[in-house]
């Protein structure tokens, strides 16, 4: 989130509308391209790319809009753990995980990020979240528990509770990268900490790529997997984050932030419009009861 000294409430209410929602678009075709590129890469080897292929241009942007990078230990500590679970382990687990579970089933795990996010704070700072917070984060666990054992249409095989656990696995990786991440906005803001953060995983993922290149044969990857590719690295990553940023910066942190709710849903009718995915009944039930409890684990506690 934007630091309050950064924060521009000048613009019109339809073009942060639309920013914001540009930005919950790009977010939530996410599995839908990742699902496409692994036709003809390598799962594991798109998670590490994404990163690397994006590297280059977040450090070209961080040194041309002169973001600050840590000076303190402890700062540059919180950077590369931010960006290592945010930028490195996150996608990677991501792309092997949709390698076996469909884009509808990630799309609806992802939306856990904010519960478990919330938890992990609770856990560190050692307090006691509010009511609501443990209403929603029951209600949703209980929604994503039947995601994962229920079976149905749109899950491709069996083997997609592996890919479903895998994704949840990457879900906790991203949701610590939040946290320290958090810890970091206010030292050098937000832009800083993205951008370095992916220039960081760039860096730390260039030598593991050579251990997972040969799995893809690339002179018989199609076009659809390079663009595929190519969205997660750029659109997927900068064009959604500069978009959500301006549209933070612009409206509000508070009015913005609870819009995110609307990413799962916007990966439930892009798999079924560009995948094909069958969305039944009983899974349009249980998104809107993780949506349900991950809005409820965000509504603000009530003042005393």
């Amino acid at each position: 989130m934007e630091e309050p000294a950064e924060q521009k409430r000048n613009a019109p209410t339809i073009i942060v509308l639309g920013a914001t929602t540009l930005a919950i678009i790009l977010w939530g075709a996410t599995p839908i391209a990742n699902k496409i590129a692994i036709v003809g890469i390598d799962p594991a080897t798109i998670g590490i790319l994404r990163p690397i292929l994006a590297g280059p241009v977040a450090l070209l942007l961080a040194l041309s809009l002169r973001l600050p990078f840590p000076t303190g230990g402890r700062d540059r500590f919180l950077l590369f753990v931010a960006g290592v679970t945010n930028f490195a382990i996150w996608p990677t687990l991501l792309s092997v995980g949709i390698g076996m579970t469909s884009a509808a089933h990630a799309g609806l795990i992802i939306a856990q990020i904010p519960v478990f996010t919330g938890l992990f704070t609770a856990l560190l700072d050692r307090r006691w979240p509010h009511t609501y917070w443990w209403i929603g984060t029951t209600v949703a666990v209980i929604g994503t528990f039947f995601l994962i054992v229920y079976r149905d249409g749109s899950a491709p095989d069996e083997a997609s509770v592996i890919g479903d656990l895998i994704i949840l696995a990457g879900v906790q990786s991203c949701a610590i990268g939040y946290i320290v991440g958090g810890r970091l906005v206010p030292v050098i803001g937000t832009r800083a900490t993205t951008f370095w953060g992916i220039a960081i995983a760039a860096v730390v993922l260039v030598p593991v790529v050579f251990a997972v290149v040969d799995r893809t044969d690339w002179s018989a990857v199609e076009n659809a997997s390079w663009l595929g590719l190519l969205y997660l690295a750029f659109l997927g990553s900068f064009g959604a984050y500069l978009a959500w940023f301006w549209a933070l910066s612009h409206g509000g942190i508070t009015r913005i932030s609870t819009s995110q709710l609307a990413q799962p849903v916007v990966t439930l009718v892009l798999a079924a419009m560009i995948l094909g995915e069958i969305i039944t009944l009983p899974l349009i039930i249980i998104a809107g009861v993780i949506v349900l409890g991950a809005a409820c684990a965000q509504r603000p506690p009530k003042a005393r």
